[in-house]
């Protein structure tokens, strides 16, 4: 009887400290924001936000991940508060793919899409048959198009706006050949012999030494508000405390010093 009691006793202890364990878990995880990145840049911007996020009482967890649909399927899921990673035309495509409800909630800087070259300073001195690297993803190849349309190097149909794709192209004088590549591997191309001209966005090209003053067709600023790097959480969430607390520690004045003084003027507060 004894050594029943004393086992069942074991047992209840057990169940007890497993009871008090979730619940502390639940209560870390009421005051943790947890927040999904791909590059680098937009962690350096959750670092200086973190101190913001501490004052109100909350702890900043910044995940890395290292592809253009974790960190969406991160927050969609759950397991992530909110990222930073993208503008708003990315992830309505990814909604719509995906059949998600996501939804930007603050712009926090915008920065110019632009064409680059090894081997050319100038658009004009493509040679015909040249094999031009644009973004394999819809809305960045509409908006890479975009900008050759508009600098007059192709010509789209009317109205085709931000959404064209090579199928759109109405005039094409030096039978340029486009080739679709993965939005991450588009800096690699760059140094590619047989790839004339690439496109590509200032995150990505900082790890090569580049900037948009190497651009040699680079997107109107104007433009590029339409493609505003975006905080995005899920829809239930974006009135949540925690998404206040983060907006308002991702648009401080510290945050917009930095965005101006660290990206060699490549990109813009959006706040």
């Amino acid at each position: 009887m004894k050594k029943f009691y004393l086992i069942s006793l074991a047992i209840l202890s057990v169940i007890i400290l497993a009871a008090c364990g979730g619940a502390n878990q639940a209560e870390k995880n009421k005051k943790e924001i947890k927040v999904a990145v791909q590059l680098e840049s937009s962690k350096d911007i959750l670092e200086i936000a973190k101190k913001e996020v501490e004052k109100a009482g909350y702890t900043l967890e910044i995940m890395e991940v290292s592809d253009n649909v974790a960190y969406n399927d991160a927050v969609q899921h759950d397991e992530a508060d909110a990222n930073f990673a993208q503008h708003e035309p990315f992830m309505a495509m990814f909604n719509k793919e995906k059949k998600a409800d996501l939804v930007a909630v603050q712009p926090i800087y915008y920065f110019s899409g632009g064409f680059y070259s090894k081997s050319y300073k100038n658009a004009d001195d493509l040679p015909e048959n040249a094999k031009v690297g644009i973004p394999s993803d819809p809305t960045n190849e509409g908006r890479a198009l975009a900008i050759l349309d508009k600098n007059g190097v192709i010509k789209l149909k009317e109205n085709t706006g931000f959404n064209g794709t090579v199928d759109d192209i109405v005039e094409n004088p030096k039978n340029l050949k486009f080739e679709r590549i993965d939005l991450l591997n588009l800096v690699k191309a760059y140094d590619e012999k047989d790839i004339a001209m690439v496109f590509c966005y200032p995150a990505y090209l900082e790890p090569a030494g580049l900037s948009t003053k190497d651009a040699i067709l680079l997107e109107d600023i104007a433009a590029s508000k339409h493609y505003a790097l975006q905080l995005v959480t899920r829809e239930g969430e974006k009135d949540s405390e925690k998404i206040k607390v983060l907006k308002k520690a991702m648009t401080t004045k510290e945050v917009a010093d930095y965005i101006k003084n660290n990206s060699k003027g490549s990109n813009v507060p959006a706040f």
